[in-house]
């Protein structure tokens, strides 16, 4: 309780009545700070307020996407001024190049966690600084920087005038990396050496990624960065190269943010199993010693705060599990009773948010017709879309080509006979807004709504413009499916299907993000059969032939199926299991314990461990990586001895002994360790076994020796290698990594 988490992050998607978010990620951090409050942690999150936040989406009468930008009244927003005790709202001064932009400081209460926003839009400043936070990802480059300086230098600031001095760092994604110099700053003018301040950063950073696709990740050229960098490096006695080699990937001429973060974050996650895989596939590089399967990128998987849950499905959940339900833990056997709620109650729960669902939808196409100009006959229609009885799948997120919202048009006429089979209907809800610079995502859109016109299906294929929060959350409780296709593995983790989930929405997805976790084959539906396939036209075709399949027999049959109560029985049980495995194992609760024991406590403990003692630990380190890195060039494996060849043929279990010999040169043995490094190439698996020191011969060569089980079997390897036999150096200093050659 008193230790403090800084939580940073470029977007929170707390309330529709504070627009300062896009999509998944602002909603995970508005979870985040939501779920750290149910909990007790001690979190403060720190953000910056844009005036005008993500664009307004309008749909004209063609069918094409147009942006508008409206100016948030303050006042109708549930954020105060942060005050001093003596009732003067804070402000802080932040120097970038000759410039002193004096900046704002708002408050969000998120219950017992609170949010600072950072805001330069005030008189004070001049214009290309008051615009800083204007928009939300502003897509002019230049103002993209300032806003990400602003976050990182700006925040640290700050959270210095509350006086407050957090003992972890939590990066939301790689926008707030620039709050690392700003602790490199202050850590070398307390009298810290820049090894040190580099490893105790690291020891109390956590990194969290969420884009598997590297030109996705946010980078500026270097001469862009080195601007702004120059004079906050200038005074602190070290090269801006030091600085700015920690932010380059490929070469020298781009500083990327997730690589700085990377090198500066001990604890570094994904947000699925999957996302994680992909991820340290993405970032090897910044190991080039290293095998895939041993780059420190673990998972986290994200979760979702329980007030996604529809009223209906909360009331159910109180009385049948408790009031407490949305505290327990995923082994809490409490949560089975989800299993005995009547299947009647769970039936009509759902009926009810449908039919609300369906309500909203209406009136929201009806403002959206007047404001086209259509007729009031044509308005007047709006009253006859979607039916309460049919099967309804949702598909709402950003419209982009990875995914692939448009891949259920493939084969339209299919699709138009699926839709109006007249035993079995089917009706589809989309809303989703492309980015402004996105023509292929806007042409998605008006691809769906031209399909929904051309067919003469507009009263069951609808578009939902200027998705927000607030139309989210009809969705993801009110429909009966929730369709994902990503072109896998570019789904990070997918959040939206996890709010549909707990509330017995049935996910169909594609087997890529937090879904493949999840699945069991009895809460929902797969789509896997373009796995095989490279070609993505060919994966296409088939993923989307699956779709339709799926539709036609599994899905609608099993939807209609109803005995004599008119209740869809083995629907109704996919639902409670839906709703049991996603409530317990993908709850907000879940995933903030998760960073706790993963991140959190070993950062406050690893923390308090290096300061010890007059940083006694932290020193240490950094003295013995100075010996290592003294001979490192020096030291070599010379010779490597195995019983492998006497064996004509290897079974589980024998074992593999090995004799090796280091060339030394003058470096105690101590502060070296030889590892045989074992790698099952079937499932990518590898383990590292420590090979014992023997001696130390008078030509400096060192003898090491030791044996390693082979667990089954295939294709498998090893190799030897010399690290540092310090862990925390080895964490510290991930180059220092030599093999045989």
């Amino acid at each position: 309780k008193d230790k403090l988490i800084a939580y940073f992050s470029m977007e929170y998607g707390l309330h529709q009545s504070i627009p300062i978010y896009a999509g998944g990620l602002g909603m995970l951090s508005g979870d985040h700070l939501k779920g750290s409050s149910d909990l007790g942690l001690p979190i403060i999150g720190v953000g910056l307020f844009y005036r005008y936040g993500y664009f307004q989406q309008k749909i004209n009468i063609q069918g094409f996407q147009e942006e508008e930008h409206v100016d948030g009244n303050v006042y109708h927003m549930p954020v105060k001024e942060l005050s001093e005790t003596d009732g003067d709202a804070v402000h802080i001064d932040l120097k970038l190049l000759d410039a002193a932009i004096k900046v704002k400081v708002w408050l969000v209460n998120v219950g017992r966690v609170r949010l600072l926003l950072l805001d330069t839009n005030l008189e004070e400043n001049p214009p290309e600084y008051r615009r800083i936070t204007e928009y939300l990802y502003d897509a002019r480059r230049d103002v993209r920087l300032l806003q990400e300086l602003l976050l990182g230098f700006g925040g640290i600031k700050a959270l210095d005038a509350l006086q407050l001095k957090p003992d972890v760092y939590h990066l939301n994604e790689g926008h707030s990396a620039f709050l690392l110099v700003q602790r490199l700053r202050d850590l070398i003018s307390g009298g810290y050496s820049f090894e040190q301040a580099h490893a105790y950063i690291k020891s109390t950073t956590v990194f969290t990624t969420h884009t598997p696709v590297e030109a996705g990740n946010e980078n500026f050229p270097v001469e862009m960065v080195e601007k702004y960098l120059k004079d906050k490096v200038a005074d602190l006695n070290i090269p801006l190269e030091r600085v700015l080699r920690l932010g380059m990937l490929h070469d020298s001429k781009t500083f990327w943010l997730p690589a700085f973060a990377i090198r500066c974050a001990l604890y570094v996650n994904g947000v699925s199993k999957i996302h994680a895989a992909v991820s340290r596939s993405l970032w090897q590089s910044i190991y080039p010693q290293r095998l895939t399967c041993e780059i420190p990128i673990t998972n986290v998987t994200n979760g979702v705060h329980h007030s996604w849950l529809s009223d209906q499905m909360r009331s159910l959940l109180e009385r049948y599990v408790g009031p407490d339900h949305h505290m327990l833990g995923r082994e809490d056997k409490q949560l089975e009773n989800i299993k005995k709620i009547p299947d009647a109650e769970v039936w009509e729960a759902h009926l009810m948010r449908k039919r609300e669902m369906v309500e909203y939808v209406r009136t929201a196409m009806e403002s959206s017709y007047a404001e086209r100009g259509y007729s009031h006959v044509k308005i007047k229609k709006i009253r006859e879309i979607l039916n309460t009885e049919s099967l309804t799948v949702g598909f709402a997120r950003r419209f982009t080509a990875y995914k692939r919202p448009t891949l259920i048009l493939r084969d339209p006429e299919r699709l138009r006979a699926i839709l109006t089979n007249p035993d079995r209907p089917v009706q589809l809800i989309f809303s989703g807004k492309a980015h402004p610079a996105d023509s292929e995502g806007k042409n998605m859109i008006k691809e769906l709504i031209d399909f929904a016109r051309e067919y003469e299906l507009e009263d069951r294929v609808v578009f939902i413009e200027n998705y927000n929060r607030s139309v989210a959350l009809r969705l993801v409780q009110g429909v009966d499916v929730w369709l994902n296709t990503p072109r896998k593995p570019y789904e990070a983790s997918g959040t939206s299907g996890m709010k549909a989930g707990m509330n017995g929405v049935l996910n169909f997805s594609i087997m890529d993000g937090w879904w493949p976790e999840c699945y069991n084959a009895e809460n929902g539906w797969e789509i896997n059969s373009g796995e095989l396939h490279d070609n993505t036209e060919t994966r296409d075709i088939i993923e989307s032939n699956q779709i339709y399949d799926l539709l036609e027999d599994a899905i609608a049959t099993k939807y209609y199926n109803r005995d004599e109560h008119n209740i869809p029985r083995e629907w109704v049980a996919m639902m409670k299991e839906s709703i049991l495995t996603v409530y317990r194992d993908f709850n907000i609760n879940r995933m903030l314990v998760d960073y706790c024991k993963e991140c959190y406590l070993p950062a406050v403990a690893g923390r308090a461990s290096l300061l010890a003692d007059n940083q006694k630990r932290l020193r240490g380190i950094i003295e013995n990586a100075q010996k290592i890195q003294a001979v490192w060039s020096k030291v070599y494996i010379k010779d490597v001895f195995t019983d492998v060849d006497k064996k004509e043929i290897l079974f589980t279990d024998d074992q593999i002994t090995v004799q090796c010999y280091v060339f030394l040169d003058d470096a105690d043995p101590a502060l070296l360790a030889v590892e045989l490094f074992y790698l099952r190439q079937e499932d990518d698996d590898c383990e590292n076994v420590g090979l014992h020191f023997v001696e130390k011969y008078k030509d400096k060569v060192g003898k090491y020796e030791g044996s390693v089980s082979l667990r089954s079997s295939g294709l498998q390897s090893f190799g030897i290698r010399i690290v540092p036999a310090e862990r925390d150096v080895r964490e510290l200093y991930p180059e220092l990594i030599k093999w045989r050659e």
